[in-house]
């Protein structure tokens, strides 16, 4: 019995982890370019449960399982969708590959076209953080039409400016979220051509509400239904120590 209550506190605490990633992809489901986070469990062994008789051989009744952790989680890098805006510093990619930025801490990533213009006239995030180009971060002038064309490059009225930096990764799973909607990677990214850069869009989050509430009712239903188990269990541990014991 005391198997039993581990069984269910870690199928809990499961659960309680898979809520906690499903809040924060709801929260974010008006996050331009944002990315669901999923995650993944693995069941503990399971074990084989025998009837012993004395005098007998020993049947196998079947197996038991004992419990479930969250082993990690995981970024889903599937394209969201475009919403027109109209803006002339809102940039969405379409395919692969990330912004390059240049935050305090160091080059970052991000999905997010939403930028804008300092006092310099250079393009930045809405942190602050400096858009990069080929050429370095991207300088414009404030006075000037600014327009892009599908492969990144920038033209300040009919004057070509830099061509903004786009690159991609091998293996997306090197990537780490870091805040502001903003990711890290220790690999160096590369340039990458199978992209477009579509001006006055912005790529949506790739959560689907739907799903995710669904999911989040399912987790909790788990959760329910662990805790009466350690209810259930308690309440009969009591008696056993409490009442049955005391019999003599």
């Amino acid at each position: 019995m005391i198997k039993g209550l581990y069984t269910a506190s870690s199928s809990m605490l499961t659960a309680e982890e898979n809520l906690n990633i499903i809040s924060n992809n709801l929260a974010n489901v008006s996050t331009n370019g944002y990315k669901k986070d999923q995650g993944i469990q693995r069941s503990f062994p399971e074990l084989l449960i025998s009837r012993i008789e004395k005098g007998k051989r020993p049947a196998a009744l079947g197996s038991i399982g004992t419990g479930v952790v969250m082993e990690e989680s995981f970024t889903d890098f599937e394209q969201g969708g475009l919403t027109r805006t109209g803006g002339q510093l809102d940039f969405a990619l379409e395919g692969s590959g990330f912004f390059v930025i240049q935050s305090p801490e160091g080059i970052r990533y991000t999905r997010n076209g939403n930028f804008t213009l300092n006092s310099e006239g250079e393009l930045v995030t809405a942190q602050g953080y400096h858009v990069m180009g080929e050429r370095g971060p991207v300088q414009t002038v404030n006075t000037r039409e600014i327009s892009v064309t599908g492969d990144g490059q920038l033209f300040l009225g009919d004057i070509p400016g830099d061509r903004l930096l786009v690159v991609d990764f091998p293996e997306h799973n090197t990537l780490e979220k870091v805040g502001d909607n903003l990711y890290q990677n220790e690999i160096e990214g590369e340039p990458v051509e199978d992209y477009s850069v579509r001006q006055g869009f912005l790529e949506n989050s790739n959560v689907n509400i739907i799903r995710e509430m669904a999911a989040m009712i399912q987790a909790n239903r788990y959760y329910e239904s662990n805790q009466k188990v350690i209810h259930i269990m308690d309440g009969t541990l009591d008696k056993a120590v409490n009442s049955i014991a005391s019999i003599r």
